[in-house]
């Protein structure tokens, strides 16, 4: 294994282990408060959340990729870049607060007007931690992340238990982001100045990120507003909590490795083989971690949902049911992003966002309007198939990577995925087991899980062999359990 191998596996291993323990905490915390508060509560927060990011994505300017990529230690460049953070939460939070008068809610208005300090918070951030990302050294990361993770559960827990109102979720979130900006500073010390030296240069490499970022937070993040005004606040409690749980088995996998995939790709962007080698075996990879988790959780969201979080979110499971097998696909080809992000075609992935918005947002509003939640859930599904194609062009056009390729790459998991589920549901017809597995149970839970995870473990293994053993995740887990 080569050192920079060696670099990104123990990168890996810090951003899965401390990503998992953040999750944990994040799900038990989900769990405890679906139990305490209503489904409307979760509604309004999630509303009033929207109306940020949406004003956080419009004047969205991606200052820590640019650094990443650009590998310059210039301190011209860094008090930039803080400069630019700084000017970018001003100029949010004040949009935030004119919004909120116009807003007919009275408790949103409120839960907005402290929602406006998170970007305040957050644009003074240290802009030199992001080195610790570019150089692969996840562990003060790791430091940064569940330091900022664990008080601000406390405070979101102790709020709910005590007073049992949505002010949990609100505190919770604002003092996750000022933990997060205090121990930026704590782990990398630094005094930041106000400079506009190096803005050109930054410029020059995020323009592009930062209009993605408005078109993508028109077209993604308007979804709960659009929600709770045709169908309710308490629908759009029910939808968020079906995009919450829906994203745990993909995103928990996935994100950790789509982190350490930008850096990675930047630092062999200028060899073309290599890149273009990293890719293809990043999406064998993906594909053996996301097509699994989706498809395996739909098998058990009737168990789960009732389980965790009670009876009165029962509703969300069959939308969870065709939402996570979709994510699962999806995820299959987020190497995407990174990989036109580390060649510098910010221009190429704004267009791409841009047709895939004017699909996705007329669908969604019309399916909505036309069939509640679960004409929400299909549009997201439908327009995702179109933007997973748009994906795998600009894979074409970028590396000459065809449709072809990556199919191979796909076929052991796709056929590991697909002898897990028929061994599932094979399950359920033998008797006794099928009975257990009838009701929703952490019997049943336990069963279906163990017995997908053995057959597919040893079917994409075999496939592997079969194979002859071809580059992919297979190798790799091989390598580190070598080491």
């Amino acid at each position: 294994m080569t050192e920079a191998a060696r670099r990104v596996a123990t990168g890996a291993g810090w951003l899965y282990g401390y990503r998992w323990l953040d999750r944990l905490l994040d799900f038990l915390t989900v769990v405890v408060l679906a139990r305490i508060l209503s489904p409307g509560d979760f509604g309004l927060v999630a509303i009033a959340a929207s109306f940020v990011t949406i004003v956080e994505g419009l004047s969205a300017f991606d200052v820590d990729k640019a650094l990443i990529r650009s590998r310059d230690d210039d301190r011209a460049l860094y008090d930039s870049a803080w400069t630019l953070s700084a000017l970018r939460g001003l100029v949010a939070a004040l949009c935030m607060v004119s919004i909120a008068p116009f807003l007919a809610d009275a408790r949103m208005r409120a839960v907005l007007l402290a929602l406006a300090v998170s970007p305040l918070l957050a644009g003074l951030a240290n802009p030199r931690f992001v080195m610790f990302e570019r150089d692969l050294v996840y562990s003060r990361l790791a430091v940064l992340t569940l330091g900022a993770k664990v008080v601000s559960v406390g405070v979101t827990l102790l709020v709910a238990v005590v007073y049992r109102s949505y002010w949990a979720l609100v505190l919770g979130l604002l003092v996750n982001t000022l933990t997060s900006t205090i121990l930026s500073y704590a782990l990398r010390p630094y005094r930041p100045r106000i400079s506009f030296a190096r803005f050109s240069e930054l410029f020059a490499f995020s323009g592009w990120l930062s209009l993605t970022s408005v078109v993508t937070s028109l077209s993604m993040e308007t979804d709960k507003i659009i929600v709770g005004r045709l169908l309710g606040v308490g629908d759009a409690g029910l939808y968020y909590m079906t995009q919450r749980v829906g994203v745990l088995p993909t995103r928990e996998l996935i994100s950790p490795l789509q982190r350490i995939l930008f850096p990675s790709f930047s630092e062999v962007a200028r060899d073309a083989d290599r890149l273009r080698r990293a890719v293809s075996e990043s999406i064998n990879v993906l594909g053996s971690l996301s097509l699994p988790a989706g498809c395996g959780f739909a098998l058990v969201a009737r168990d789960f949902v009732p389980l965790a979080l009670g009876e009165q979110w029962g509703t969300i499971v069959p939308l969870l049911t065709v939402l996570v097998p979709y994510l699962g696909l999806r995820a299959t080809l987020s190497m995407t992003l990174p990989c036109v992000m580390a060649l510098g075609r910010t221009q190429l992935l704004f267009w791409v966002s841009l047709v895939y918005a004017l699909v996705h947002l007329p669908a969604f509003i019309l399916a909505t309007a036309l069939f509640g939640l679960t004409g929400a859930i299909w549009s997201i599904v439908l327009a995702g198939v179109f933007y997973s194609y748009l994906n795998a062009w600009m894979l074409r056009a970028t590396l000459g990577i065809s449709l072809g390729e990556i199919l191979s790459q796909l076929r052991r998991p796709l056929v590991a995925t697909a002898l897990m589920v028929g061994a599932v549901v094979a399950l359920g017809a033998v008797t006794p087991v099928g009975r257990v597995l009838e009701r929703a149970s952490w019997a049943a839970l336990l069963i279906k899980t163990l017995a997908g995870g053995a057959v597919l473990c040893g079917s994409q293994y075999a496939l592997w062999r079969l194979q002859g053993r071809p580059a992919g995740i297979e190798r790799r887990l091989a390598q580190l359990m070598s080491r």
